[in-house]
């Protein structure tokens, strides 16, 4: 991985070191090298994670096989808390390893959609749509494996990681998750988490400027 802050991020990120995403993230990676190799050597359910301040939880990168293209990150939602509300240009599938609770994505100007998620599913954020991640253990922590094609896009120079200038409480995700649930924008979780009870799968977030 990468740990050349400045290589291959936007303008805009660059002019603002001190609060971007992406330069946290590069100490933090100096900090805790990512794990190399061909495999990661813990059960990722259980390795310790150091935690990450500025995002409000715990994680670890990956580097495996010497990729160019593809990046790994595992992330930990403390019992009952939410994850930074926040967008990014890479494409990112999520795998939850552990936990359960849900997703709130959209599109500026957009409905807010959900994930139900629990451990086991696989999902996806479209490419600079807001998520933010909310944990419904109050006694257990979740965690998701975030894989992302961060080498191509620094590589591309278009590489760029936004925080949302509002950032949802537990009590104001779960208004939104209300809302999504009565106008049936709810993905996936067969229901468990917003009360659906039938399983019913929408048709996904789209970007609106997408052809």
């Amino acid at each position: 991985m990468r740990d050349d802050y400045g290589k291959g991020v936007l303008a805009s990120e660059k002019k603002n070191r001190d609060t971007s995403e992406i330069a946290a993230r590069d100490e933090f990676n100096r900090q805790h090298p990512p794990i190399k190799g061909l495999v990661v050597p813990h059960d990722l359910r259980k390795m310790d994670l150091p935690e990450r301040k500025w995002r409000n939880n715990r994680g670890h990168w990956f580097d495996l096989a010497d990729y160019e293209v593809l990046n790994a990150h595992l992330a930990e939602l403390k019992p009952g808390s939410a994850s930074v509300r926040h967008r990014h240009t890479t494409e990112a599938y999520l795998y939850v390893v552990k936990g359960n609770g849900y997703s709130l994505i959209n599109y500026d100007d957009e409905p807010v959609e959900v994930v139900e998620w629990s451990e086991g599913t696989l999902f996806a954020p479209p490419r600079w749509a807001w998520h933010e991640h909310f944990n419904l253990d109050e006694n257990d922590t979740s965690r998701y494996l975030a894989i992302q094609d961060t080498g191509l896009l620094r590589t591309m120079k278009l590489h760029n990681i936004e925080r949302h200038p509002v950032q949802l409480s537990m009590e104001e995700g779960a208004e939104l998750m209300r809302a999504a649930v009565t106008q049936g924008t709810v993905h996936g979780g067969h229901g468990q988490v917003a009360g659906q009870g039938d399983g019913t799968v929408v048709e996904p977030v789209r970007d609106p400027n997408a052809s």
